[in-house]
């Protein structure tokens, strides 16, 4: 190799470290950090690949970040965000029952279960969490009160009394629900766009009119 090649080879190189420092920088002035999502699902919920999707909040659409095969029942995402966003992953063959998540910089790992899910390396996603905890317990109690209320109508045993302690007791319970769904959504982060998503519709007038516009 003469020395005008080895000269010619040693600034190409040089234009191209400069060229990654400068794509590092931008990176860095936009805000950009890097995340991995790492998605294990049950042995009963079975997909090929999955496709991870974040919300754009300008224009209210979703844009699509990158798709992933299944590698013994887990999908791995990589990519940059400025931010937590609202995020979602969409399984093959299943447009209708997306799992939506907050996608934050970090090493994120979620396990999905038929029936329930877990998070781990996100404060946000952890948050959510507990919201969805605290409404299933809600809702649990709620299921309880009809249940009681029915085998007691069957059965003949139920008093008036008692009707109207079940009926209060489900009101109580009801309204307790809506109000932590209104305080959430309100908070107006990554987690409260998801919960007005979700759950939004299934507020009555009153406590809609409750909400941030």
């Amino acid at each position: 190799m003469t020395k005008q090649n080895i000269l010619a080879m040693g600034l190409l190189m040089c234009l191209w470290l400069t060229a990654l420092t400068g794509c590092d920088r931008q990176q860095r002035d936009a805000g950009l950090r890097d995340y991995t999502v790492t998605c294990t699902l049950d042995g009963k919920l079975r997909y090929d690949s999955a496709t991870l999707l974040v919300l754009e909040e300008d224009y209210d659409k979703l844009r699509m970040c990158a798709t992933a095969r299944a590698q013994n029942g887990t999908f791995t995402f990589k990519g940059q965000t400025d931010g937590a966003r609202v995020a979602l992953i969409r399984w093959d063959k299943d447009t209708v029952s997306p799992f939506h998540f907050v996608l934050e910089p970090g090493d994120i790992r979620l396990n999905i279960n038929p029936g329930s899910w877990s998070a781990s390396g996100s404060a946000q996603n952890a948050e959510y969490l507990q919201f969805i905890n605290q409404r299933n317990d809600i809702m649990n109690r709620r299921v309880a009160t009809w249940q009681e209320y029915l085998k007691a109508a069957a059965n003949a045993s139920l008093t008036r009394e008692e009707e109207q302690r079940m009926v209060r007791q489900d009101s109580l319970l009801n309204d307790t629900l809506q109000r932590i769904t209104v305080e959430r959504i309100n908070r107006g982060d990554a987690v409260g766009r998801i919960i007005r998503e979700r759950y939004a519709g299934q507020l009555d007038q009153e406590h809609k009119r409750q909400l941030n516009k």
